[in-house]
């Protein structure tokens, strides 16, 4: 009878230095003894069974054995470490798994047990849990051979240079759906509060025509809905390799299997539909509450931006301060700004300007916050980058400045200010320390834009100038653009990253990129 909720197990990560529960069920009125780390805390079950207890701050240990009695019952968990725990959330650039990353075979060269990974069945309703097998989620897994190419990438990274900064474990609990929309991850009364009508009235529409038989007909069919294991799911699994559709059908018809109808790759909405205000929030965060962390990582709004992206500017920070009120406490929330596109299947790059401008909103006005900037490694053509080093390391790098009290330099160049000359323009960037550069190559290993034809547009008197005839060099603070066609009598206007698909090859010491960002000046 005695239990702990699934995230407890052999294995896992507690975090450290602060209290933490442990929770689960037994019988009605039973009493509960959790000892670990030399502690022993009791308590006793309520009416229905559920207990929670509370351990005192616990110190770093790569071994410990977590001990729960309960009568002649006793539950042993061994192997758990005690380090940092952050919670990962988001949509599929998040759960992008290793096995997907370009470095994939470098890191299984270097295996590390005190970096481990927890993720939360994808489940869009109670039921469903019973409903299919699901057996890969819900467990504890090491950053060995074995397990690595189950770990989100992005957190992996994270989760590696903060255990070589800190030198203690670090745990990291994933909580994501690809395709997800920000207004599934908070409650429905809150996605109308905080400027969400056009999702709330989406889903009300289709909910007038509901037919609860033909909704579950067409439901089971849609493997949107079905994400037991996205390894076992061929055209999932190629398509997160970055297999084109034609190709993706190339290669199911080849192995003989039946090719999904277009009507089954629609998602189904209904009351199972992953993307329903307030659905995800109820399955998968809500069951995770209270679990010890250090704070939050997130990387979504791509969906956002292909749906409603003028509701992101009011729906994000809404959604911040609810996992903190669900936690019940402000913990550090670090995020990423979504990466450049240009297009991707039915996605297209050009609503993301909305978005990043919401990201970088909330980064300036919500406190405890965090943004990592990706102007340099997007796909053009994939939606998914398959080069998730910079972006784990550049949240990382917030989390040791905003978080661990580090003197570690975590802002991406911003743009401050503009001269115009007779031939020349001169933008001037804050968070330069160390002078600013063009890099050659980009994260790739491919050439880097030798003019601003990809990434930076420049209109004088409201007539863009045609990118290949800027020359940019850098120095200092500064970004220096030579052209004849500058005057130094017309107003100027810089737009910085501001279109769906660029690649900025302007860096700081720290090596991060420009972010987006616009300026003008008037006519002198």
């Amino acid at each position: 009878m005695l239990k702990t909720a699934q995230i407890f197990q052999r294995g896992m990560v507690l975090q450290q230095g602060k209290h933490i529960p442990v929770w689960g069920e037994a019988a009605p009125g039973a009493d509960i003894t959790v000892c670990v780390q030399g502690q022993s805390v009791s308590g006793r079950a309520d009416e229905q069974g559920a207990w929670k207890l509370w351990l005192a701050p616990l110190t770093a240990s790569f071994r410990e054995t977590l001990t729960i009695r309960s009568g002649l019952d006793t539950l042993t968990l061994d192997d758990v470490q005690i380090g940092e725990v952050w919670l990962l959330g988001g949509q599929s650039n998040m759960e992008f798994y290793m096995r997907y990353d370009m470095e994939l075979s470098a890191e299984l060269e270097a295996p590390d047990d005190a970096l481990r990974f927890y993720e939360t069945a994808k489940i869009s309703y109670p039921e469903q849990i019973h409903e299919a097998d699901y057996s890969v989620y819900d467990r504890w897994r090491k950053a060995c051979p074995e397990e690595l190419e189950r770990f989100s990438a992005v957190g992996y990274y994270f989760a590696k240079r903060i255990r070589k900064t800190l030198g203690v474990p670090v745990g990291l609990v994933a909580c994501n759906w690809s395709g997800s929309v920000a207004c599934a991850w908070m409650p429905r009364a809150l996605v109308a509060k905080a400027g969400g009508q056009p999702f709330l009235d989406q889903y009300d529409e289709a909910m007038a025509s509901y037919d609860p038989a033909e909704y579950d007909k067409r439901f089971a069919k849609s493997p949107d809905g079905w994400r037991m294991d996205t390894f076992a799911d061929v055209f999932f699994d190629r398509m997160m390799f970055g297999d084109s559709i034609p190709r993706l059908m190339e290669r199911m018809a080849a192995k003989g299997i039946p090719l999904p109808e277009p009507q089954d790759l629609t998602p189904a909405i209904g009351p199972k539909w992953e993307r329903r205000p307030g659905g995800l929030y109820e399955t998968m965060l809500k069951p995770l509450a209270g679990f010890g962390l250090r704070g939050f990582l997130y990387y979504q709004g791509e969906s956002d931006g292909d749906t409603f992206p003028e509701c992101y500017e009011t729906l994000f920070p809404a959604l911040i301060g609810q996992w903190r009120k669900l936690w019940g406490e402000a913990l550090p929330f670090l995020f990423t700004q979504i990466a450049p596109l240009d297009h991707w299947m039915q996605c297209v790059g050009t609503p993301h300007v909305i978005i990043r401008a919401a990201q970088q909103k909330t980064a300036d006005t919500v406190p405890g916050t965090g943004m990592a900037v990706t102007t340099d490694v997007g796909m053009p053509y994939d939606i998914h980058p398959k080069k998730k080093r910079p972006v784990g390391e550049r949240l990382a790098l917030q989390a040791e400045a905003r978080v661990y009290g580090k003197d570690t330099p975590c802002e991406a160049p911003r743009l401050r200010s503009m001269e115009v000359s007779e031939g020349l323009l001169t933008l001037h960037f804050d968070h330069a320390e160390g002078g600013l550069h063009l890099e050659k190559e980009t994260p790739y290993g491919k050439p880097a834009p030798d003019t601003c034809a990809e990434w930076l547009r420049v209109f004088r008197n409201g007539e863009e100038l045609p990118g290949e005839t800027l020359k940019p060099e850098a120095n200092g603070d500064a970004l220096y653009l030579r052209s004849n066609a500058i005057q130094s009598n017309a107003s100027c206007r810089a737009e910085l990253a501001m279109t769906g698909w660029y690649q900025v090859p302007l860096y700081n010491s720290q090596q991060l990129p420009a972010r987006p960002g616009c300026i003008e000046s008037s006519e002198n």
